[in-house]
């Protein structure tokens, strides 16, 4: 995304480019570079999303939620978790986050934290409430027509929008998620689905970002 963008970032390329960058800060300390060890994993759970493992019961909540999605997409149970991985872990956690803002009262706020976000908190949270900004204005505001997702792309995404040859860009990227998740092929994207979206676009850029020749022997 950096590479193609001509313009100041916007809220969502931010987001999405800090939580490439938190990736590569954990990972790799151990060995591979686009691997995340269990103790890399655990660095950055009671660093980066603190307030969540600080108020989970299970001693082990660590080891399962890594143990949840090690090998969900290389098929490797390998302990360790590369960035599609790492991605459909906290993707989870958002999707989990979206639904109970979802079932606030009209009017209700949740409560503030009482110490400053993190970088992937504030990174993920921007997500979710960019998508809720974009989606419903039509109709369900747990959905995202064609129209709202154009307006996200043409808004949030523009520079990679702009970039492409293929006037149907946008109808294509919807049409590749929609019914992925909720079975319906309704031209309509699901918070779920929309994140899947976002984060196809984030493995490419890290892809990216791992064969870059700046990248080559040395973190971010």
């Amino acid at each position: 995304m950096a590479q193609m963008r001509q313009n100041a970032p916007t809220e969502t390329e931010r987001s999405m480019e800090k939580i490439v960058t938190i990736f590569q800060r954990y990972a790799g300390k151990e060995g591979d570079q686009c691997q995340m060890s269990y103790k890399e994993f655990e660095a950055f759970m009671k660093t980066e999303l603190k307030s969540f493992t600080d108020n989970q019961k299970d001693p082990n909540i660590l080891r399962t939620m890594m143990n949840s999605v090690d090998g969900g997409v290389d098929g490797k149970k390998n302990a360790q978790l590369d960035f599609q991985e790492f991605l459909n872990l906290i993707g989870g956690m958002m999707v989990a986050c979206h639904d109970a803002l979802s079932k606030c009262p009209p009017g209700k706020k949740p409560q503030p934290q009482k110490i400053p976000p993190t970088d992937m908190e504030t990174a993920m949270e921007s997500l979710i409430r960019i998508f809720q900004h974009y989606a419903g204005k039509k109709g369900d505001q747990c959905q995202m027509c064609y129209t709202e997702f154009e307006a996200f792309m043409k808004t949030e995404l523009k520079s990679f929008t702009d970039n492409q040859k293929d006037p149907n860009i946008v109808r294509t990227l919807l049409n590749s998620v929609d019914g992925t998740v909720d079975g319906k092929a309704d031209k309509e994207l699901n918070f779920q689905e929309f994140m899947n979206l976002c984060g196809g676009m984030m493995v490419a850029c890290h892809q990216a970002l791992i064969r870059s020749p700046q990248f080559q022997g040395k973190k971010v």
